[in-house]
């Protein structure tokens, strides 16, 4: 069978294939690792930057990096900035993978049967202390990675409800045919507030949602605000002008008012109908 191959003439990689045959690798560590030599070396590696070059998620993008760090190809450490505070994490790859640090203390006199007891085999106290003091850096390094990480994760997720909730925001414009209304209501300020109401129960990640004093079920409540239109708006805003009452709680009002919206709407407009041809007979 024939094999074609692409004239590879620029825009390309010379990398070693050490990681590409390591078995012990994962193919998402070795495409990882990939990316990660094709980089110019002033690229500003981040979880959520390689994330954003890449279809994987950010979880996706740290258990690579995880997998990459055990296996020798990666190393991380925190800089400290101005006045010893923490700053980026410093990123180096290597093409070979490291191998592990095979140093062990008191080695050169194994344990006997009748250990000599003239020459023990003892560690300075310089030693234990700078053991240790690596030890604690180690591990100071590791929290404040995992800090990073998990702060990360955080802005990213922020990120995507912030997306969604702007997706939310125009397909309720569009059901209750935003424009049309603003043009007709004097006050656009009331029909914004409606919609952020309803904003906040379509994206609430809570199991149930408290309307008219009762608990429902979530996803029944934002299946029925997302098939109110431009009527049922204009019946909450009618409501809302003929209120004579005080309300203690407006957003709870309103939300009420929206979610019964679909199933009064009618007897409202019934009894309007009434009171117009026999309310003055």
């Amino acid at each position: 069978m024939a094999v074609f191959r692409v004239e590879k003439n620029k825009n390309y990689t010379v990398m070693s294939n050490v990681h590409l045959r390591d078995q012990n690798l994962s193919l998402k560590a070795k495409g990882l690792l990939s990316l990660l030599l094709s980089l110019p070396d002033d690229w500003h590696y981040s979880i959520r930057g390689l994330a954003k070059i890449s279809k994987e998620s950010p979880d996706g993008i740290s258990s690579g990096l995880k997998e990459l760090e055990k296996a020798g190809y990666l190393t991380r450490r925190q800089i400290r900035g101005e006045h010893g505070r923490m700053g980026q994490t410093e990123y180096i790859i290597y093409e070979m993978p490291r191998a592990p640090c095979e140093d062990s203390p008191c080695t050169e006199n194994p344990v006997t049967a009748k250990p000599d007891t003239e020459t023990p085999c003892t560690e300075s106290a310089a030693q234990i202390n700078t053991d240790k003091t690596n030890k604690d850096r180690s591990n100071t390094e590791m929290n404040n990675n995992r800090f990073i990480s998990c702060q990360e994760a955080a802005e990213v997720r922020a990120d995507e409800m912030r997306k969604e909730r702007d997706a939310y925001r125009d397909l309720i414009r569009e059901n209750i045919s935003y424009d049309a209304l603003i043009t007709d209501h004097p006050d656009q300020a009331d029909i914004d507030e409606i919609i952020e109401i309803m904003l906040d129960a379509v994206c609430s990640t809570k199991p149930f949602i408290t309307v008219g004093g009762e608990q429902r079920p979530a996803e029944v409540v934002k299946a029925r605000l997302l098939k109110l239109d431009c009527e049922h708006i204009r019946y909450v805003l009618s409501c809302m002008r003929e209120n004579t009452t005080r309300v203690r709680n407006i957003k709870q009002y309103l939300l009420a008012v929206l979610y019964n919206a679909p199933v009064t709407i009618s007897n409202y407009y019934g009894a309007l109908v009434n009171h117009d041809l026999y309310g003055n007979s």
